[in-house]
């Protein structure tokens, strides 16, 4: 029983620590300010299972030079495919505490200009 409570407690504070993830005031997951807005140009998102994110990315990133690595826990990804245009792929429900919702708002910081490997 003890064991289990000790387990229990591991679990539930590596949880909380994860809730930061894709959180609404996470300062590692959300753009910068400057990012931080909606996308000028044509949008086009795409919603995937989350197994599904993971090629789909791989081969949007391919297909337009992102130098970017697809992982398998990838939630969503984005590519600018024009002067004015940009492409975003999306879980289609929560994964690993992300939200859709905040996996777009991340995603289009990138077609915004927020780099690849996120500088503040």
């Amino acid at each position: 029983m003890r064991a289990f409570l000790v387990l229990s407690v591991l679990l539930t504070n590596l949880v909380m620590a994860n809730t930061a993830i894709a959180g609404k005031n996470d300062a590692e997951w959300n753009p910068p300010v400057r990012f931080d807005h909606s996308y000028a140009g044509k949008l086009t998102v795409i919603y995937l299972p989350q197994k599904q994110v993971v090629t789909a990315c791989a081969k949007l990133f391919s297909k337009y030079g992102v130098s970017a690595t697809s992982s398998l826990v990838q939630r969503g990804c984005a590519a600018i495919t024009g002067r004015t245009s940009c492409t975003v792929i999306v879980i289609d429900k929560t994964y690993a505490l992300a939200t859709p919702k905040a996996v777009l708002r991340h995603e289009t910081g990138h077609c915004n200009g927020w780099a690849a490997d996120h500088p503040n």
